[in-house]
């Protein structure tokens, strides 16, 4: 089964690259690829209330950084490839991927996990992103797993 829209949210971990691959392999040749890249803004909240940078100082920053990676990450990928496109917003990254994702009617999201070594899939999933994610959405979802050593 192929899909003509993807969804792809990026941390920047290898992880993140595992799982746009994978994304890739689910892609009719004319579908495509969306890579969203969440700004945390509790995180940015942080930074400012201990004094390292004004919200919106950081948050420039952190977008200008976040586009140039998301940039070099496609730029990475196969020239022989479905389109890629990325985008960025700033918010709570879970509420941010389903928000994204119910009003741009995706077909299906890709997402990596970070694992913790636990046995249960709850051990390897309570608390994530990924997590939150699988619980809120009505959108298919694919968890694509750090890679094995």
């Amino acid at each position: 089964m192929k899909f003509e829209d993807v969804l792809v949210p990026v941390d920047f971990s290898p992880n993140s690259v595992r799982a746009i691959e994978f994304a890739l392999s689910l892609v009719e040749p004319d579908g495509e690829v969306y890579l969203l890249h969440v700004i945390d803004s509790d995180f940015v909240g942080r930074l400012s209330g201990e004094g390292f940078a004004e919200t919106e100082q950081a948050t420039t920053k952190m977008r200008q950084r976040a586009e140039a990676q998301l940039q070099e990450m496609i730029h990475g990928l196969s020239e022989d490839r479905p389109k890629v496109e990325s985008m960025i917003v700033v918010g709570k990254p879970f509420a941010e991927i389903l928000r994204v994702a119910a009003d741009l009617d995706f077909q299906i999201i890709v997402i990596g996990t970070h694992g913790i070594g636990g046995e249960k899939i709850e051990e390897l999933l309570f608390g994530s992103t990924a997590e939150k994610v699988l619980r809120g959405t009505r959108v298919p979802v694919i968890c694509v797993p750090d890679a094995v050593l």
